[in-house]
């Protein structure tokens, strides 16, 4: 005999002792408690305890027997167990509410599946099959004509950003082209402006040079000048008397020495040359002078006027009253 737990025997007694659950048949009650995992032993128990009987018993021998309540020669004392009570028979009633509950789970379950599963099973007929072939090829055209319609778009679409590339391209090409040609018209100036500032530098360096040349040139003019006076100074003594070489040697000298003063670092010779341009030529004043001198000298010296007649030096001779006059 397997011993009976004590704890399981307790919830057991609490749960038969429930009014409610004293109300219930026996059958359900053992079935409850067989679902919780007792053994028919302690079920037994737990129906006596709540009954009011002790059902403990104590073996004293090795031996059990079923047999009625006496006294063996071992001197032991063997309690029975009382019998286990017979379930009582199902009423029509439990059977009526049974069947009804199954046949509802069952129903349940049937519209269930053939809701969830019948389309699985289920086989359409042609008239069906044609329908839904001739809605498929309806939503196939559709689709075709969406696609044709879609590439259509994608080809326009294409072929302007294709012609936009080309303008792109073109322009871009342009604007190189012409960013070369500044670029190089840049460079063109750049030399020129290179060449132009050399010519310049150029230039400040000979202007110096040019200023000291002229300042040579006007003196070795001066110098010229001032020789060819004094030639001609001797010249004039040599072939006139005294009293008239000297007057008209002061003439001279009054001529030759005012163009110094009066050109205002104008070379006399290019003084004399602007003169003579803007005056006609004639004869100086001093050669009219000789010729209107009195005829009351000497003999000899109206024989030597013819020879003042004689030409002289014109540039030297013209020179020096053209200047006088300025």
């Amino acid at each position: 005999m397997a011993a009976l737990r004590d704890d399981m025997l307790k919830s057991a007694v609490s749960f038969l002792s429930d009014p409610k659950v004293q109300s219930a048949p026996l059958a359900k009650k053992v079935a409850f408690l067989e679902s919780k995992g007792m053994t028919s032993e302690e079920i037994e128990e737990a129906m006596a305890r709540v009954n009011g009987k002790s059902t403990a018993t104590t073996v004293t021998t090795n031996t059990t027997t079923t047999g009625p309540v006496g006294a063996y020669p071992g001197g032991g004392v063997v309690m029975q167990a009382p019998p286990v009570p017979a379930r009582p028979r199902y009423d029509w009633r439990d059977v009526f509410i049974a069947a009804v509950m199954a046949g509802g789970v069952g129903y349940g379950v049937w519209h269930l599946a053939k809701r969830l599963f019948g389309p699985l099973f289920n086989v359409p007929t042609s008239e069906e099959l044609e329908v839904e072939q001739k809605r498929l090829d309806e939503q196939f055209q559709t689709v075709e004509d969406s696609l044709k319609e879609i590439q259509e778009q994608t080809n326009v679409a294409l072929s302007n950003v294709s012609a936009q590339s080309d303008k792109v391209n073109e322009n871009l090409t342009t604007l190189q082209e012409t960013l070369k040609k500044l670029q190089e018209s840049d460079e063109g100036k750049d030399e020129e402006f290179k060449s132009i500032k050399e010519d310049v530098e150029v230039i400040k360096g000979l202007i110096p040079k040019m200023l000291d040349r002229n300042k040579d040139a006007q003196a070795t003019i001066l110098n010229d000048l001032q020789t060819e006076v004094k030639s001609l100074k001797s010249l004039l003594i040599s072939r006139r008397p005294v009293s008239n070489a000297s007057s008209i040697l002061d003439q001279a000298g009054s001529g030759v020495t005012s163009p110094a003063a009066e050109t205002n670092g104008i070379s006399p010779r290019l003084a004399s040359t602007f003169s003579n341009s803007s005056s006609r030529p004639s004869i100086p004043a001093w050669q009219m002078a000789a010729k209107t001198a009195p005829s009351a000298t000497t003999g000899g010296s109206s024989e030597k006027q013819p020879a003042v007649d004689e030409p002289v030096e014109a540039g030297a001779v013209e020179t020096t009253p053209e200047v006088k006059e300025q």
